[in-house]
């Protein structure tokens, strides 16, 4: 018998082919619902992920307890996907420096925390305080980390799975903003320090963001604000940033 972990080697190839689309299936549920989902509601998704992939192969191939396995592990690995692929996009968008000198310290330090107070880098453009922030939403680090893990290319998930993904998903929206925060908080001290993006350190961090959605969504419904948003990230545009700097 198998020993150790499962692996998608140890099974056949229609079970193996069923089991890849279920991933994708699962991982694209996972980002249009909650990507913290409980453990029942993940091994409830992945059974569904298995048999819409199975009704796709038209295969007759029952999952079991071990596949489940293989399919719910995928849960943090997307979840590290957004972190992983913020790391660098934070580093360059924001303009921290590598270095050991006082002064780069100082104002890696200073940059850190002005990016945190009252979330300013979910704007585009930093003034001196909130009121003076434009472009909600639209910082050009939360597009290109979306791009990073989702539309790479053509064959990339999100195209692929456009019925997931258009209009972008708000949940998804959430945890890339919680990622980029995550790379944000590395650069605390001054240097950047590595910090794993797990779900006690991370799940309040994403409900926060995914509630500020929500408010901004009720108070701009006059103008479908968020929606708007939403549509232009999944197609990858930039004029996201001309809407929010005029109507918010």
């Amino acid at each position: 018998g198998m020993r150790g972990r499962p692996k998608a080697a140890d099974y056949d190839v229609e079970t193996c082919a069923i089991l890849q689309m279920a991933i994708q299936v699962y991982c694209s549920t996972l980002l249009t619902q909650n990507p913290y989902p409980s453990a029942v509601q993940g091994e409830q998704w992945a059974v569904s992920a298995w048999k819409i992939a199975r009704m796709h192969h038209t295969l007759d191939k029952d999952h079991t307890t071990c596949l489940m396995k293989l399919v719910t592990t995928r849960t943090s690995h997307i979840r590290s996907q957004f972190k992983s692929r913020a790391r660098s996009i934070v580093k360059t968008t924001y303009g921290f420096e590598s270095g050991q000198d006082e002064a780069v310290l100082l104002k890696n330090q200073a940059l850190s925390a002005e990016l945190k107070t009252e979330l300013a880098f979910i704007y585009h453009t930093r003034g001196s305080c909130i009121n003076e922030h434009t472009g909600i939403y639209a910082n050009p680090a939360i597009q290109q980390v979306i791009n990073e893990v989702l539309f790479k290319n053509g064959n990339d998930d999100g195209p692929r799975w456009s019925k997931y993904y258009s209009p972008f998903p708000r949940s998804a929206f959430a945890l890339t903003l919680t990622a980029i925060e995550c790379a944000i908080d590395e650069w605390a001290t001054g240097v950047r320090q590595t910090i794993a993006f797990t779900e006690e350190e991370y799940v309040n961090a994403y409900v926060g963001h995914d509630e500020a959605l929500d408010e901004f969504d009720k108070a701009t419904s006059g103008y479908k604000l968020l929606s708007m948003i939403l549509k232009c990230v999944f197609d990858n545009r930039q004029y996201v940033l001309v809407i929010t700097t005029i109507l918010y």
